[in-house]
């Protein structure tokens, strides 16, 4: 059996764990839903960043080929590859050309200027090279370069689109072009600028921790072939190469913007944060992402803190609730062990009282009670001697009365039959008949005194006829040999109770008539025994000279003692109502259920 010590040990410590683990794991979750929250508000903001300024080139480079369109040496251009230009027409096509070529090369995002002509071959020019001129086009690259035209149709306007070029290393090229109309509105043919890659990757890619995007960040484009279309920060030549396949990639391709969890390229868990980017003819997926295992390092070491905050607040809790139950259980543990020697017999014996607090209410209580357990203990011996003392003089004065009414009654009876047997031993026939007469007459008369005295040790009427007949007997016996008057009233609903009821009740009756009849100097007797409600009330009452209950001299007879101890055992209520000179009245109430 363990001690309510360890108990309250083990119960305040749970709880305690319990708690200090509750708001642990409340903060450590809190942390971190904060965190991931404020990191991927940081990646939405980089990655937004990153898509308003891949935008802005894109509108930048449409609004290059704007102001192309509108150079009025435009067209001197076109006249670089027709065969009817004159000396003159030659000279300015060429100063335009250089021209263009310097404002494009100036511009440092233009790779290639490609010219298409509605009456000429297509020539293009690498604007990389100080002395670049125009080339023709191979016949593959025209071919391809003719479906971007029929995109155009007759727009006036810029458009920028991603286009394959054939050849042995195909790849996506990022295009953008304009029709070009002379003066009067005849369409001369469509300029075309092939945009560096690496533009658009120099955008896109910052390798500093101070991009807001820590060791393992970056963001990159991928395009609608899944190809990346920007330099990764972890692997090298990855433009065009790598091929991205993730839960981001393909939401953002199918135009959904978002954030989630999910490995990358590289199948390493990160935060992502995607979006797709459309503009005019390029249909991309922007995503900005930091590994997983980076961007939780600070909750990590949050968790690490609230663990050992926690086992040093636990092992203090353990200290102090050791020392508290120790405390509370000691005091406990000295009431039990108190209780232990009462339980013994061991009454009287106090504990000291160290609080002041319900506990050493408590104690002082047990002590109260020690000392009154001490008292009624001394009064139970008391009252149990006294009682051995009323059932001996009870014997005894029981003895008594049957000794009197045997040389009273029975004794001058049975001398008088011998007395006159003796006389008959010489008398005459007559004589001798007669004398056998009174002697007949004697021996009826001993075995009626006989029956009464075994009638008042236990009536056979009770056993034969019931309690209401033997009490109607009891109350003419009394009629017929004391001057008194009884009114009795019996209103039973069974003829036969319980053995123990019946003798219990006819008892308290003789002694309650007899305590009248020595004491009270009554002339009328009511007694009353009715059946209610599965209750017998029983009530006697007398017109004698009652007594005062006060009076100490009261408890030294055992009739009334008798009577107590008798309902007592029958569970019944026993009350004695008397005064000087008013008569006394006894009421008994026994259940028979």
């Amino acid at each position: 059996m363990s001690s309510i010590y360890r108990k309250l040990v083990v119960y305040f410590l749970a709880l305690n764990l319990f708690a200090i683990g509750s708001v642990g794991i409340y903060s450590y979750y809190k942390e971190k839903e904060a965190l991931l929250s404020r990191t991927f508000d940081q990646l939405i903001s980089v990655r937004q960043e990153k898509k308003n300024r891949i935008v802005a080139f894109f509108r930048q480079r449409m609004k290059d080929m704007e102001n192309i369109a509108l150079m009025p040496d435009v067209l001197n251009v076109f006249s670089t590859n027709t065969g009817d230009k004159s000396k003159s027409e030659g000279t300015a096509a060429l100063t335009s050309f250089i021209y263009l070529k310097g404002y494009l090369k100036n511009a440092g995002c233009y790779k290639r200027l490609i010219i298409m002509s509605d009456t000429a071959d297509a020539l293009w020019a690498n604007l990389e090279k100080t002395n670049g001129k125009f080339v023709p086009l191979s016949p593959e690259e025209k071919q391809d370069l003719q479906k971007f035209r029929k995109t155009l149709g007759n727009s006036r306007k810029a458009a920028l689109k991603e286009i394959y070029f054939s050849g042995k290393d195909a790849r996506p090229a990022l295009v953008v072009g304009r029709n070009i109309f002379d003066k009067i509105g005849h369409r001369k043919g469509m300029l075309v600028l092939v945009i560096k890659p690496e533009s658009v990757n120099t955008i896109m890619f910052e390798n500093s921790h101070n991009n807001g995007l820590g060791k393992a960040g970056e963001v990159y484009l991928v395009g609608s072939d899944g190809l990346m279309r920007s330099n990764s920060r972890f692997l090298k030549n990855s433009v065009f190469k790598t091929r991205v396949e993730t839960a981001g990639e393909r939401s953002a391709l199918k135009g959904t913007t978002g954030e989630m969890q999910f490995p990358d390229y590289r199948n390493i868990p990160v935060l992502s944060a995607y979006t797709p980017l459309t503009f005019s003819g390029v249909h991309w997926a922007v995503l900005a992402e930091i590994d997983a295992k980076e961007a939780m390092v600070p909750i990590y070491s949050i968790r690490d803190n609230i663990i050992y905050l926690s086992l040093l607040i636990a092992l203090i809790s353990a200290a102090v609730i050791t020392f508290l139950s120790r405390k509370f259980s000691d005091p406990i543990k000295k009431l039990k062990e108190g209780t232990t020697r009462i339980s013994s017999g061991s009454y009287g014996r106090t504990i000291a009282v160290e609080a002041n607090d319900e506990i050493g209410e408590l104690t002082r209580s047990f002590n109260e009670m020690s000392v009154r357990l001490k008292v009624q203990a001394n009064n139970l011996e008391k009252e149990k001697k006294l009682r051995l003392r009323s059932v001996l003089d009870a014997q005894e004065e029981e003895r008594q009365r049957l000794s009197r009414e045997l040389h009273d009654g029975l004794g001058p009876l049975l001398l008088s039959g011998k007395m006159k047997l003796e006389s008959a031993l010489n008398a005459e026939d007559e004589t001798l008949r007669k004398t056998t007469k009174e002697v007949l007459g004697l021996f009826s008369n001993t075995v009626q005194e006989i029956r009464n005295i075994s009638n008042n040790m236990r009536p056979s009427g009770l056993k034969e006829f019931g309690l209401s007949v033997a009490l109607q007997d009891f109350c003419q016996q009394i009629m017929d040999n004391y001057p008194v008057k009884i009114h009795c009233l019996l209103d039973l609903q069974q003829e036969h109770y319980k053995k123990t009821v019946e003798i219990y009740l006819f008892r308290i009756a003789q002694e309650a008539a007899n305590n009248v009849l020595k004491h009270a100097g009554a002339s009328e007797i009511h007694l009353s025994l009715e059946e209610i409600d599965n209750h017998l009330f029983f009530t006697l009452l007398d017109n004698g000279c009652g007594f005062d209950q006060n009076n100490p001299d009261l408890h030294r007879g055992n009739g009334l003692l008798n009577m107590k101890e008798r309902v007592d055992l029958l569970n019944g209520y026993f009350e004695l109502t008397t005064a000087p000179g008013k008569g006394t009245r006894i009421d008994i109430d026994i259940s028979l259920l």
